[in-house]
């Protein structure tokens, strides 16, 4: 990855809250994780093939950092990091990097 092509992202973990009440949810961390990131639109015939309509909510993302990332972890992709994610992890694809696809939230 060229490193004049990574942005700053900001990862929050995905964890359960508990309400007043005691009832229990998924939700994010409050304390965002500041990543350095490369994030394109997803395209071409084999993602198409997979996602179909759903194509235009997708996004690629290439992380080389040392930050654990799992499937359902939110990312402030054009939000500010003190704002809910507006992206979840779908997929994560791990090669000498990680390869992840987000999904608008």
């Amino acid at each position: 990855m060229r490193i004049k092509n990574l942005k700053t992202y900001y990862l929050k973990p995905k964890t359960i809250i508990t309400d007043n009440e005691g009832g229990k949810y998924p939700g994010y961390s409050e304390t965002p994780i500041k990543i350095k990131a490369n994030i394109w639109p997803a395209g071409g015939k084999l993602q198409a093939e997979i996602y179909g309509e759903r194509l235009n909510y997708i996004l690629n993302m290439l992380y080389d950092g040392t930050e654990t990332i799992n499937e359902g972890d939110g990312i402030c992709v054009y939000v500010d990091g003190t704002k809910l994610p507006d992206y979840k992890v779908i997929s994560i694809k791990r090669y000498s990097h990680q390869h992840l696809e987000l999904e608008k939230i």
